[in-house]
């Protein structure tokens, strides 16, 4: 025997079925956006967290090398060891300085005359009498008679000059590393050191330079107090832990970095990205890197010689990892939240689904009586208050329905009436187009004749504006007419500043602006549009003349443009001193037929015209107005 199981199409399942499927999709969403923000936050704090280690980092290789800045300068305020270096009591200089190389952990000592040359190395006193000005510290010592101290790169030749030891010291074997830059050298047998020199006096001459070097290839004295001060970690083989590098130009040459055989990965080369961001551009990078066999969160800053040429990069890092685990923890907690949330979500649903239904299927049966057209039906009130305002609100509709029943009818008898309107205007327009353009057509005829019989005259001017005004008049007609379809615009690159002029020249005359003062504000930086230049003079025509009937008495029109950089645009303002505009109607005056003059004084078009042109022209007007003070239109138009 087969069962089937039917699922009834109620309400209340309808309603828990979407209740379920909305639970479902904010879970999914709350679970998306969670982990985006989980992600982010976490990321974002580490980041913070690496970039301030890297500052930690600099504080530790600074102070190494203010160790031995610090360290030189004192020597060189001591009066018997300037005297010592002039007197070149090479034998007491040499013990002394022995000790002193110890104790500031130096690799390189060395002391020079005044000129540079080299009186006495503590590595090789056997050597000497040779120029030490290829070393940048001792050659900014000599010109300046200052100290100088920083970071710096010492050639082999100059490694060479004190011992073999020295050279094998700073040898670097370098390993092509997957993402590093292409490098054709198989050792970097330059030394990256912090080195200082300091002058010497004696009664206020300098009578001598000491110089001192620490060098950081192959030494991971920085790199591993960096470890162990800022990730709390003294173990190189400890992959979980943060760790530290110090590069000459892209190649590691002193780090705690390691490789999969568990060795330092000296030699190994940073990614060709990063060396372009801090080499090449000098910029600090904070980022997920990849680092010789894994992804770390990466800070690097640009290490700078004495000259404050980038010469190497400092960097910390964080394994990824770290922080993936951190954030899967986070997520697996939230989903838990997040699934208990839905779960008690659901219950209390279903409950509160289930006092729902009983109000609703009686709203269900009076909306069927309703809907056969007994509007008497009304729903008892309930006693939860919500399914009390539903009843109220239920028995209001029922109210409101057979009123709006009663108004919609009206409003069709009215819409059929006011396109009946429409209709008639549209031909009453056609038709006083073709009587206007009948006598216009007489006088472009006559004034072209009277123009060739006075040609040479003084009235040829006047004529030509006669002319140019009658075709305008025409022209404006037809505009009239295509109101209410897209007319196709004849577009030309003009300045509004001319067109304002030309036009407003001739507005000057009218009757309507004889008690008007019209004042002009151009901006003289205002860049050629691209109008219809007609067109132009039909809006400029209209606002200036409408400006003029609101000021009957009199009063002044203030004309501006200006041109706004950051837009692109263009504006024209046009401010008058009249009535204003009631409130009421600010929001209608671009209707069409909308009009608030005295019968037979204005068809309501205008403004339409005026709105309709300057859209066409990709542009904006708004009107900004108050009563008995005055009215504004600006119009924006696009450069270009």
């Amino acid at each position: 025997m087969k069962m089937k199981f039917v699922i009834q199409n109620s309400i209340k399942n309808k309603l828990m079925l979407g209740f379920l499927i909305v639970v479902a999709l904010t879970g999914v969403s709350s679970i998306f956006a969670g982990y985006r923000i989980i992600n982010r936050g976490i990321i974002e704090q580490a980041y913070e967290s690496v970039r301030s280690d890297l500052k930690t980092a600099q504080y530790i290789y600074n102070n190494r090398l203010f160790q031995i800045e610090m360290t030189l300068n004192y020597i060189g305020t001591l009066d018997y060891m300037s005297r010592a270096v002039e007197a070149r009591s090479l034998s007491f200089l040499q013990a002394k300085f022995i000790r002193l190389k110890d104790w500031i952990g130096a690799d390189i000592i060395i002391i020079t005359d005044s000129k540079g040359k080299v009186m006495l190395r503590v590595n090789n006193t056997g050597f000497y009498g040779d120029s030490a000005l290829d070393i940048q510290c001792i050659r900014q010592v000599v010109e300046t008679l200052k100290p100088s101290y920083g970071s710096g790169i010492l050639t082999r030749d100059i490694l060479a000059k004190e011992g073999e030891d020295i050279v094998d010291k700073a040898l670097v074997k370098v390993i092509p590393t997957e993402m590093g830059r292409h490098i054709t050298k198989d050792h970097e047998d330059r030394a990256l050191v912090l080195n200082a020199a300091t002058p010497m006096f004696s009664d206020g001459k300098m009578v001598g330079i000491v110089y001192g070097a620490f060098i950081v290839n192959n030494n991971f004295e920085i790199v591993d107090r960096i470890k162990n001060l800022v990730f709390h970690s003294d173990d190189v083989t400890d992959y979980s832990a943060g760790k530290a590098t110090i590069f000459l130009d892209d190649i590691r040459v002193s780090t705690n970095v390691v490789r999969s055989d568990g060795h330092r990965s000296v030699g190994t080369q940073v990614s060709s990205k990063v060396y372009e961001s801090v080499f090449d551009r000098g910029e600090d990078w904070v980022d997920r890197a990849f680092v010789v066999s894994r992804w770390f969160l990466a800070a690097y800053t640009p290490i700078y010689d004495t000259n404050n040429s980038i010469i190497g990069i400092l960097y910390v890092g964080v394994p990824q990892e770290r922080f993936d685990k951190i954030k899967n923890n986070t997520i697996k907690y939230f989903l838990f939240i997040s699934l208990i949330t839905a779960v008690c979500a659901a219950v209390i649903a279903l409950y509160l689904i289930n006092r729902i239904v009983k109000p609703i299927n009686e709203v269900v049966y009076a909306s069927d009586v309703i809907a056969g057209g007994n509007y008497s039906k009304k729903l008892r009130v309930f006693r939860e208050s919500e399914l009390s305002h539903l009843s109220e609100a239920f028995n209001r509709m029922i109210d409101a329905i057979f009123d709006r029943d009663m108004r919609i009818k009206e409003t069709a008898h009215n819409q059929v009436a006011q396109s009946e309107k429409l209709a008639s205007l549209g031909r009453l327009a056609a038709g006083i187009a073709h009587e206007i353009n009948n006598p216009l057509t007489g006088v472009l005829t006559y004034s072209s004749m009277l123009k060739d019989d006075l040609a040479g005259t003084e009235y040829v001017d006047d004529l030509n504006v006669i002319i140019d005004e009658t075709l305008r008049c025409r022209k404006i007609v037809k505009e009239v007419l295509d109101f209410a379809r897209e007319t196709r615009l004849e577009k030309e690159h003009a300045d509004i500043n001319k067109v304002l002029n030309g036009t407003l020249a001739i507005l000057e005359k009218h009757v309507n602006l004889r008690k008007v003062k019209l004042t002009k504000i151009f901006a003289e930086n205002i860049p050629g549009i691209l109008v219809d230049v007609n067109q132009m003079k039909q809006v400029i025509n209209n606002l200036a003349l409408n400006a003029a009937d609101a000021m009957p008495d009199g009063g002044e029109l203030i004309i501006e443009t200006s041109f706004i950089e950051e837009e692109n645009s263009v504006l024209i303002s046009f401010k008058d001193t009249g009535a204003g505009i009631s409130a009421e109607n600010l929001s209608r005056i671009f209707d069409p037929f909308f009009t608030t003059k005295e019968p037979g004084k204005g068809t309501g078009l205008g403004l339409a015209v005026i709105y309709g042109i300057i859209e066409r022209h990709n542009g904006r007007i708004t009107v900004h107005s108050i009563q008995n003070s005055g009215t504004e239109f600006i119009i924006k138009l696009p450069v270009g």
